[in-house]
């Protein structure tokens, strides 16, 4: 049997589809999501992710995050939530190397911009690398619409400070979906899988919380 290419001990058991060879069930389990860019069709990744989850077990931080943003928060935002993770999407599927830590940290820069535009002084708190200012312009861009006035009787501008809350639960929910480790794709390749298989005309909030 092969030894496995990437540490060049164990036996390549496992195939690797991000490597496109046979790799140890060592290096598949310590460099996932770390080292390697795994696809979300990868059996051992999809087993890795429900263990994982399994493991770590309830966390109060996403208990209480669950309180705070009640039903009626998530109705009432739910056409500019399901716009902003449908943009998500579209970059995701534009720029593949794409992981869960550059949203939250595109939504975190995202609340602080919108946090200047309260103070009066306007300032772009721009994320750093071009993976995340992509899709940070593309976010903005979005916001920017959403702010505008509007002709449609039934929909009416977003306010800056709902544009800050909207952006504070869509951190949370990354965060609480997303994995620990580096290159963890969890929540975008679930959001991703959902807006592959419904229309737009069922699309809901419910997107926004596996």
């Amino acid at each position: 049997m092969a030894r496995c290419p990437l540490c060049s001990e164990g036996p390549g058991k496992r195939y690797c589809p991000a490597k496109g060879s046979q790799i140890c069930a060592v290096c598949c389990g310590t460099k996932r999501e770390v080292e390697i860019d795994c696809p979300a069709s990868c059996p051992h990744l999809i087993a890795g992710r429900a263990y994982e989850a399994e493991k770590q077990g309830p966390d109060s931080e996403a208990a209480r995050g669950v309180e705070k943003y009640s039903n009626e928060f998530v109705y009432k935002y739910s056409p500019i939530l399901d716009a902003i993770s449908r943009s998500v999407v579209e970059e995701r599927l534009n720029s593949p190397w794409l992981v869960d830590n550059d949203v939250i940290e595109v939504y975190k820069s995202l609340a602080a911009t919108m946090k200047t535009l309260s103070s009066g002084i306007y300032y772009e708190s721009l994320p750093e690398g071009s993976v995340r200012i992509s899709l940070f312009k593309r976010l903005k861009a979005q916001f920017d619409e959403l702010m505008q006035p509007s002709s449609i009787a039934d929909r009416r501008s977003l306010k800056v400070s709902e544009a800050v809350e909207v952006l504070d639960f869509l951190t949370f929910a990354v965060q609480a979906n997303s994995g620990v480790r580096p290159k963890s794709r969890r929540y975008l390749d679930w959001l991703t899988s959902m807006y592959r298989q419904v229309s737009s005309a069922d699309q809901s909030s419910g997107l926004i919380l596996p």
